[in-house]
């Protein structure tokens, strides 16, 4: 199966791993006709979708994301510190600071990920992720902290009217994350075992009938 941050256009062969149902697997339930073909019907058409996503970003880089990001370079009023704090980032007039940021692309956080093994589809979301940029910063009165207590990293910068160099909290991809199923209970599963026997025991005696 595909479970990956991004996939390499030459691998589309593989791609059709993606050929399952969506659905979360139920052994206890036999699916119905309607469901059956409406499984069937799913699996064409995002089969048909992941290999036209494939042929059309493959054409135009060298790997496809499962949760497609977007590059960008930013000029923030202010940030983050990895301890929560608050902080002014710098600028002069026109002159502004910039930093690099890689987002979730628009409408894809928290939505299924592309090119996954289908049985896993409805498990898997894209997430925003996040690291630390170097920055200079200013705190503010509200938020200075005494100097024993500022990370490592953090740095005064003499002679510059209270500016110092810190770690502030930047977007750094878009991840394909997937959610294990919750294991049932012993008692659970006793229950459901049950209920499968009288609903088996009530089949065979429609078929007797």
């Amino acid at each position: 199966m595909v479970l990956c941050g991004a996939m390499a256009g030459d691998v589309m062969g593989n791609a059709s791993r993606v050929r399952r149902a969506p659905f979360t697997h139920h052994s206890h339930r036999v699916m119905t006709d309607e469901e059956i073909d409406a499984t069937a019907s799913w699996k064409r058409s995002h089969w048909r979708e992941m290999q036209s996503i494939l042929r059309r970003e493959g054409s135009q880089r060298d790997v496809v994301e499962c949760c497609p990001s977007v590059l960008e370079m930013v000029a923030k009023k202010g940030g983050r510190t990895p301890t929560g704090l608050y902080v002014e980032l710098y600028e002069d007039g026109e002159n502004k600071q910039r930093l690099y940021e890689l987002s979730c692309a628009p409408d894809v956080v928290d939505k299924p990920c592309r090119f996954v093994d289908a049985r896993l589809y409805n498990q898997s979301r894209c997430v925003q992720k996040y690291s630390y940029s170097y920055a200079l910063v200013r705190y503010s009165s509200a938020t200075e902290m005494p100097p024993r207590h500022r990370p490592e990293g953090h740095f005064s910068v003499p002679g510059s009217g209270g500016w110092s160099m810190d770690y502030v909290i930047v977007r750094a991809g878009c991840e394909c994350q997937i959610t294990p199923p919750k294991r049932k209970s012993a008692h659970r599963k006793r229950l459901e075992r049950h209920r499968q026997r009288k609903r088996n025991k009530r089949l065979e005696e429609d078929d007797d009938t």
